[in-house]
């Protein structure tokens, strides 16, 4: 009896340490993601509200690392995203779709997409309301990912919605 319940107490010792291993690599991770985070959006300068040319575009410079990146209302929630010309549809990580109330655990993931690092499953959804500065757009189709990534992207399903967009040099045209 005394070799058995000391058995378990080491067993519960070691599952203790475990579970708090655990738990400060997911702080770990979720901080380097702020971090990586913080820097791709302070890369980039806000949008200009309007081109000073035309009332109806929207201005992105791109950052230093070359992307455009853009701050969104969606579904009453600030997400950021990266402007990316080649997703076919708005992506959502699943920290942004978790923040959404998507609760990326409990998605039908039955959506494929073929990228550049390979094969993605994807759970399709619905954003009914996503506004970037003056545009907004309703009913936007997205894919919530099952891999975590730095910042969700915004898509085709949104750019496609938009009167066009247009790139010169290291500025990003968005016209309604």
């Amino acid at each position: 009896m005394g070799h058995t319940l000391r058995n378990v107490f080491f067993l519960l010792i070691f599952c203790l340490l475990a579970f708090k291993g655990v738990e400060h690599l997911a702080k770990v991770a979720k901080n380097d993601r702020a971090t990586r985070v913080q820097r791709v959006v302070e890369s980039a300068p806000t949008p200009d509200q309007t081109d000073p040319d035309d009332d109806e575009a929207m201005v992105l410079e791109a950052g230093a690392n070359g992307h455009f990146t853009v701050a969104a209302w969606v579904d009453g929630t600030d997400i950021d995203f990266i402007v990316d010309t080649g997703a076919s549809t708005v992506v959502l990580s699943p920290d942004d779709a978790s923040r959404l109330g998507l609760h990326p655990s409990s998605l039908d993931y039955d959506a494929v997409f073929s990228t550049a690092n390979g094969e993605i499953r994807a759970a399709m959804v619905t954003l009914s309301d996503l506004r970037i500065g003056p545009i907004e757009l309703d009913d936007v189709k997205a894919a919530v990912i099952q891999s975590p990534m730095a910042m969700s992207l915004l898509g085709m399903t949104a750019l496609d919605r938009l009167g066009g967009y247009e790139v010169e040099g290291d500025r990003m045209i968005l016209r309604w």
